[in-house]
């Protein structure tokens, strides 16, 4: 043992508060990054001197950790950081902080940057990254063929042709969506404020994910909705969160991408999603996936 019961008692502090203040201490150097799995744990010597314990006191933490798993003991060379990463959680590295953002400055901020500025939050690939020099060339086809219309309007539907080919592509995957039920958009944002236009009225609710693509919040405030976040996870949004805002707020959409998640990265589990879909039904909630995919 580190120090008798009764030491601990006489010191007027409970039964395993100083071995579990070195065990906080470590855990939260691994959730910060500080400390990566694979790199050596701060001796003995060292953490009794930082925390200004016993070394016994040291050694039952290190031992404890050691059990639950994460750390690993070398002989010889000390203690290492086991396992993967755990997933970082930023609300865990400081003070909760007011997380209101303006995305009509954001917004404006990303088209005002230079060409050389990447934007991953927006969504948007480098110039080197596109098809240029097809775009150039498909312009030029179109602008020598006689027959195209180049100074009328076309199908409010968008080009037939393409929607012809996304009709082929979707039965691929088993969706019966003829030509005549596809409408093309200038993107996921021209999307949404037109499904926004045809399926909200001012004052509705809408949960979003947080954090999520700060143009989702600049259109829905330009509707007058009502915007409920809630937080996502690695494998998608926290269900528990999701069901008590959908009992609380009686929502009337979610909006979310699923795939590629802006600005996390992660990408919705099949288990995650499966119980998504359930509460959905369950609270007559519409769900609104805006996906990007390059090829």
């Amino acid at each position: 043992m580190a120090e008798s019961d009764t030491n601990r008692a006489a010191l007027g502090a409970p039964t395993g508060t100083r071995v579990g203040t070195v065990m906080d201490s470590l855990r939260e150097r691994i959730a910060s990054r500080s400390l990566m799995p694979g790199a050596r744990v701060p001796s003995i010597r060292a953490m009794t001197e930082t925390l200004g314990v016993s070394k016994s006191t040291v050694v039952e933490a290190y031992d404890r950790l050691v059990a639950e798993g994460v750390i690993v003991a070398r002989r010889g060379s000390g203690f290492f950081v086991s396992g993967h990463a755990p997933p970082l959680a930023l609300a865990d590295l400081g003070p909760r902080l007011d997380r209101e953002v303006d995305p009509l400055w954001l917004t404006r901020q990303s088209l005002e940057a230079g060409a050389k500025v990447l934007k991953p939050g927006c969504g948007w690939m480098p110039p080197s990254w596109l098809p240029e020099d097809g775009v150039r060339r498909a312009l030029r086809a179109v602008a020598r063929d006689p027959q195209s219309p180049l100074a009328d309007y076309a199908s409010p539907l968008g080009l037939p042709a393409l929607r012809q080919q996304l009709a082929w592509r979707l039965a691929q995957h088993g969706v019966d969506a003829p030509p005549e039920q596809i409408l093309l958009t200038d993107g996921g944002t021209h999307a949404l404020d037109l499904v926004c236009r045809f399926l909200l009225e001012a004052g509705d609710t809408v949960l979003i994910d947080d954090p999520c693509y700060f143009n989702f919040q600049a259109l829905l405030r330009a509707h007058r909705v009502r915007i409920v976040g809630v937080p996502y996870t690695p494998s998608g949004p926290d269900l528990a969160a999701f069901e008590r805002a959908l009992v609380e707020h009686r929502p009337r959409l979610y909006v979310t991408n699923s795939a590629i998640h802006n600005p996390t990265g992660a990408t919705l589990a099949p288990a995650i999603a499966h119980r998504l879909l359930k509460l959905a039904g369950e609270h007559n909630l519409l769900i609104v996936s805006i996906f990007q995919t390059y090829h």
